[in-house]
């Protein structure tokens, strides 16, 4: 007698919250030869590391989603006793292979599911339709990911996991990828109108080489979709030969000067809850040394975002790092302040500096609110049902401490807050704070004027939304020398993002939520403009950050994309500012479009050419989803820059928050550019220095810079384009710095990967 089965299936969403104590098989962690043996560590930053340990071998970790080989194991333990009782053998045994998949363990996940198969067909068990097309999904997955692994990791180069997949990038094994194609042309047979089976059958068809003329036009995604809006020159991936292609999960990068040798380093970071700090120091030479154990991080585990300041003012950059995103009540883990010492070692002062606290978050950001010349920090936590975590604004006392005030002065925030920063939305040289929401409306806060208290007028400005919420930012995009507001949306339904993004692509209406682009009208009111501006697309955003590719001086931003679930194979993009109009789609021709999940970006030019180059940090929150993070190299162009490393006196030493407007001149007249010092978006972090694309300008007329706190405007002027210029508060005049090109090594370091 046949049997029909009714499964429900957990709803995949909440399975975004990863699974602690690292299963090492899952992923290989980058390892470099360091310069010299390190120092012990001092007693603060082992204290950190034995906590940090502590955490991520607690055997009450068990349960958290991130754990994925455990909860495989543990369902694989159970699955012989369930075998007299179908219904309950069928979804132990599909979570089972679930839970491989998010492993990293795709041979497992696949074998699994053929069992699973042999099973119903054994016991001529026919299941629902939709039931048992989820099953078929989770097999092809499984197959999409071997391909992916036995390719773009196993065999990686600079074309790998880039949509369209071309040249290089198509596969050389092409097993999992025949596989997974045959699986999605049938459930295409069952559900033709299901637009998430037919982006994956599409991409499948990519790395066998068959796209687009071997594709049956009914099934086909049109490849004029994946067309650039406007020209760019492409820009090649060189992480690997430079020992930057670390290859973990989601994480963030800080990019900047750590050593004040005025050439940019590398901080980054990674989730796993084991996954080491990373310190990359740039040897002028055309590599970099991995310093992470010289600089005493050693121990230093996890870390989702960070964000950099000098906040003791010694003209040392230092680090917040943040920890417990995502993971709601078992998220109780310190973040660290890692103290720049100034002898190429970091120190964790968290405690000492009365910044240690039990809150999941991701996102921070650094401004000196009050005017006091030192600057102040608020940290956006994450509050659910099972978690209350109000959000925190950290006075500086100028002492190396910091008091908590966020109540005294009116920020009572409460949320799942996935981005904050600061601007001035007024030009009363006041910071004001802009806060989104995963789950709710978003907040802008405008300071008083007095540095002593804030009041939201999200509402009545009209900038809550969207209403599910990811990375924010201020930034000038038509450069009127007003701050404007883009947030990204975000949304819940994470396995089904590629199906949405699918129909975006294709002109369909979606569900999705999208971005919002908020133009400064400069009274306190706003004017929502994201259509218009060509920026209201599906984008499903975690980092994002913002720079300026060709040096036009309008700002450009990258959206790193995705979700948790191993369906979403859905392109980082790229967005071109047109003249302060538009925003437009380079994501092809820059050779941006990689499909492994983004996380923290960060634009600076690494090369020290005058161009910007992006550092983009890739991998999921599983704990399989791992990939090499890229180093996009820009090809350059023949737009002039001028780059500016200002030092506060009065106003904080990195003069984080200073306004520096940038006169040219041009063969058509006067041009004048704006752009504020900070770390740019939410979620990765450029450097705190002012790299300044000039457009057509044949010569620089002066900069007027509005330092924190100061009515006085600065005038400078006798700069050059193209020159790196220090410019101390208060001395009217800009000290130049030569620095020598770097023509970086193809192959400085060896990378490995391993499943």
């Amino acid at each position: 007698m046949t049997r029909y089965i009714l499964l429900i299936f957990p709803f995949l969403f909440l399975a975004c919250q990863p699974d602690s104590a690292k299963d090492h098989s899952a992923h290989a962690h980058h390892q470099t030869q360091t310069e010299k043996p390190p120092s012990p560590l001092p007693a603060s930053t082992k204290a950190m590391a034995e906590e940090l340990f502590s955490i991520a071998r607690n055997p009450q970790n068990e349960d958290m989603w991130y754990l994925n080989a455990k909860k495989a194991r543990k369902m694989e333990a159970q699955l012989p006793a369930l075998a007299s009782n179908p219904s309950q053998y069928i979804t132990m045994a599909f979570q089972s292979a679930f839970q491989w998949l998010n492993a990293g363990e795709y041979d497992k996940s696949i074998k699994r599911m053929n069992d699973l198969f042999t099973f119903l067909q054994t016991n001529k068990i026919n299941l629902p339709p939709a039931t048992l097309n989820k099953l078929k999904e989770l097999h092809a997955l499984g197959y999409m990911r071997k391909g992916e692994i036995e390719n773009c990791l196993e065999n990686h180069n600079e074309y790998s996991c880039l949509l369209p997949i071309e040249k290089t990038g198509k596969h050389t094994n092409k097993s999992g990828s025949n596989a997974a194609k045959a699986i999605y042309e049938n459930l295409m047979e069952i559900e033709p109108n299901n637009f998430q089976y037919k982006w994956l059958y599409n991409i499948a068809q990519m790395t066998l080489g068959n796209y687009p003329n071997n594709i049956p036009p009914n099934l086909l995604i049109d490849p004029q979709v994946f067309e650039s809006e406007t020209p760019l020159d492409r820009f090649t991936d060189i992480a690997g030969g430079l020992g930057l292609a670390i290859n973990d999960i989601s994480g963030s990068v800080v990019l900047e000067d750590f050593n004040n040798d005025h050439y940019l380093d590398l901080m980054v970071s990674s989730y796993g809850l084991e996954d080491q700090l990373h310190y990359f120091e740039n040897d002028k030479q055309g590599s970099f040394i991995d310093k992470t154990d010289a600089a005493g991080l050693t121990g230093l585990w996890s870390g989702l975002n960070m964000v950099q300041a000098d906040y003791n003012n010694d003209g040392l950059i230092d680090v917040l790092v943040l920890r417990g995103g995502w993971f709601a009540n078992e998220g109780q883990h310190p973040n660290s302040l890692l103290k720049n010492e100034g002898n190429g070692r970091f120190r964790d002062v968290t405690k000492e500096a009365g910044l240690y606290a039990k809150f999941p978050t991701q996102t921070a950001t650094w401004a000196d609110y009050d005017n006091d010349g030192w600057v102040d920090l608020f940290i956006g936590n994450e509050s659910s049902p099972s978690s209350v975590a109000p959000c925190q604004l950290y006075h500086n006392n100028g002492d190396g401490t910091f008091t908590e005030k966020a109540k005294e002065v009116g920020i009572n925030i409460q949320g799942y807050i996935k981005g904050s920063v600061w601007g001035d939305i007024n030009q009363d040289n006041w910071p004001d704070l802009y806060v989104s929401n995963l789950m709710g409306p978003n907040y802008l806060m405008l300071n008083n004027g007095k540095g002593t208290g804030f009041t939201n007028i999200a509402q009545q400005t009209q900038t809550s939304e969207p209403n599910s919420s990811f990375p924010c930012w201020f930034f000038d995009f038509n450069q009127d020398g007003l701050d404007d507001i883009f947030v990204s949306g975000f949304d819940p339904n994470f396995n089904e993002a590629a199906g949405e993004v699918a129909k975006d692509y294709l002109g369909m209406s979606t569900k999705a939520e999208k971005p919002r682009l908020y133009k400064n009208n400069g009274n306190n009111t706003f004017t929502e403009v994201s259509k218009s501006a060509n920026v209201d697309k599906v984008l499903y955003t975690m980092g994002c950050n913002i720079g300026d590719l060709n040096n036009d001086g309008f700002p450009d931003f990258y959206a790193a994309t995705g979700t948790p679930d191993f369906s979403a194979l859905i392109p980082n993009r790229m967005f071109l500012n047109s003249n302060g109009q538009q925003f437009k789609d380079v994501t092809k021709a820059g050779g941006f479009g990689h499909l492994q999940k983004g996380h923290g970006v960060a634009f600076g030019d690494i090369d020290a050419d005058g161009d910007q180059d992006v550092y983009t940090v890739l991998g999921g929150s599983y704990q399989g989803d791992n990939f090499m993070n890229a180093l996009f190299q820009n090809p350059g162009t023949n737009n002039p820059s001028v780059t500016l490393k200002l030092e506060g006196t009065t106003s904080n030493k990195a003069a984080i928050g200073a306004l520096v407007k940038t006169v040219v001149t041009t063969k058509n007249g006067e041009k004048t550019f704006f752009q504020r010092v900070s770390s740019g978006g939410s979620f990765g972090a450029n450097s705190l220095r002012i790299e300044q694309g000039l457009g057509a300008a044949t010569a620089i007329k002066q900069i007027e810079i509005f330092w924190p706190g100061s009515k006085e405007v600065e005038i400078i002027k006798g700069l050059n384009l193209n020159g790196f210029y220090l410019i101390k508060q208060g001395t009217a005049k800009a000290e130049k710095i030569d620095l020598k090109k770097i023509i970086f090594k193809k192959n400085a370091h060896q990378h490995h990967h391993n499943h």
